[in-house]
């Protein structure tokens, strides 16, 4: 099968296994992370405008569309992640001359299949970001 636009450009979502990361093949979209921070009003009766304060940051979710191959064991692994509700390490490479990575831990929150007449099967797989991003 030739490459995707994503692999093309060298862009790689990886998992970590037991000992090492592996890339999930046939993504063909992804969108996230994205996330967004809570906002608290903290306005009381002696204010004279609102007033608030920043809560925590929340990363949000990375969601991926993938050309959906059962045989492939990384594919398994997310199917397995999610049945089994496994808090995993993953990774995402950018291009760059110096490749950036974000690294960061999370729980594949969905797992679906969908097809057609004349259509690749594809799974959309959802990622719920727990903690940080470490960019590198």
């Amino acid at each position: 099968m030739s490459s995707t636009a994503i692999t093309a450009q060298g862009i790689t979502i990886a998992r970590f296994n037991t000992t090492t990361f592996e890339t999930v093949p046939n993504v063909v979209s992804f969108q996230g992370p994205g996330g967004q921070t809570a906002v608290i009003d903290v306005t009381n009766l002696g204010s004279t405008s609102k007033e608030k304060r920043v809560g925590l940051r929340d990363e949000g979710q990375l969601t991926m569309t993938m050309h959906y191959n059962p045989d492939d064991t990384v594919h398994q692994g997310l199917r397995a992640d999610r049945a089994n509700r496994v808090r995993r390490q993953f990774k995402l490479t950018f291009t760059d001359s110096n490749p950036a990575t974000w690294t960061f831990y999370g729980y594949v929150t969905h797992f679906s299949v969908q097809g057609g007449v004349d259509a690749v099967v594809q799974a959309s797989v959802t990622i719920e970001i727990d903690g940080d991003i470490t960019e590198a």
